[in-house]
């Protein structure tokens, strides 16, 4: 009996896990595939990670108060990196959705400040525009030692970078932080025109609008998130390629930088 009762028990299961395996299989072979798919359609986006004016360690105060300067530290902190720079990582992204030029890295940053000066010479107040060389022309002259020492700014980089791609050591406030300013200043001097660098970026058949003031406040987050929408809609009346922008903002002063993503399920990945 127990024999037969075991027998009739194991005969009984396996309709079930006939039913069991197949279904492990179907799901195998078709979910994967699908959310890939469902990846791979999912809209382009557009990332800008940006730092926020807040609290920090006593190094990363040192620095942003080297660069910026004691009185209206935040106010010359915000104009740079949520109003100035924004555009600047726009920039990277005009360069890829529009098959732009492929330079090398220290090049393209160079490029991608020569776009955003002359983006904000175009649309920005003229007021922020003098602010703004004040700031970098300050740091360059405050952070760290390169300018005491006669360090070139652009040497320094591509000493310090595979033709893609900076050395991960050369991500500090001193060093990068340093070039950074002092490719802005240059571009401030060099007063390209937007046409032109627009240009050289590979992206000769934009047609601009008349020449127009935008005005922005930049005293909060939603200023700069505002300025980044602006800026896309005003690519796409261009006539150039550029998909939806999604903002982010982190507590490191040091991480402000941009990359291509996708917008699935509601989730920026």
């Amino acid at each position: 009996m127990a024999t037969k009762n075991k027998a009739a028990k194991t005969g009984s299961t396996k309709p079930k896990l006939g039913v069991i395996i197949a279904a492990i299989v179907v799901l195998l072979a078709v979910v994967p595939v699908s959310g890939v798919l469902a990846f791979a359609f999912s809209p382009d986006m557009y990332a800008v990670t940006t730092a926020r004016w807040t609290e920090w360690d006593a190094e990363n105060t040192g620095n942003v108060k080297a660069a910026m300067g004691e009185e209206n530290t935040e106010e010359r902190f915000r104009l740079y990196f949520q109003y100035y720079n924004v555009i600047h990582e726009l920039g990277h992204g005009l360069l890829r959705y529009n098959h732009g030029t492929d330079l090398p890295i220290a090049e393209e940053e160079q490029l991608v400040n020569d776009f955003a000066v002359a983006y904000w010479n175009y649309y920005g107040e003229p007021e922020k525009m003098e602010e703004l060389y004040d700031i970098v022309t300050y740091a360059v002259d405050h952070v760290g030692e390169n300018t005491q020492n006669g360090v070139d700014y652009m040497e320094l980089a591509k000493e310090n970078s595979s033709h893609s791609s900076f050395k991960k050591e050369f991500f500090n406030f001193n060093d990068y932080g340093w070039f950074q300013f002092s490719s802005v200043k240059h571009s401030i001097e060099q007063n390209r025109s937007l046409e032109d660098v627009l240009k050289d970026m590979g992206c000769e058949n934009a047609v601009l609008p008349e020449k127009t003031i935008l005005v922005h406040t930049v005293i909060n987050e939603e200023e700069s998130t505002a300025i980044i929408n602006e800026a896309v809609q005003n690519f796409n009346e261009w006539g150039l390629v550029f998909p939806q922008a999604y903002q982010s903002f982190n507590d490191d002063p040091n991480n402000n930088y941009s990359s291509p993503s996708k917008n699935f399920l509601g989730l920026i990945k």
